[in-house]
């Protein structure tokens, strides 16, 4: 989760989701999706599923992670929290 400093978090899930094209690109993460909290606009989640621990090492240490942490650490109120977890039951998307 990323927490924006007030006013903020349009810019700072803009240039989340601006790394869209280098996360399409790597061949392992199967889902990915930056979501804008409607109950306070400074919160945003990324979401995100891999198909093995190589496939997410790959993609901590590729151009996607390394673009988020190169432009949106200035507009943040604290550091991100990462929550890594385990699919528990899914509905496939349409």
């Amino acid at each position: 989760m990323f927490k924006a400093k007030p006013g903020l978090g349009e810019e700072a899930a803009r240039r989340i989701a601006a790394v869209l094209p280098a996360v399409e690109a790597e061949a392992g993460t199967t889902l990915w999706l930056v979501l804008r909290s409607s109950a306070d606009a400074e919160k945003i989640f990324l979401v995100d599923l891999f198909d093995s621990q190589g496939s997410l090492n790959a993609h901590m240490s590729g151009n996607a992670a390394r673009q988020i942490f190169a432009t949106v650490p200035e507009l943040l109120a604290a550091e991100p929290e990462l929550h890594p977890s385990a699919v528990i039951a899914s509905k496939p998307a349409a």
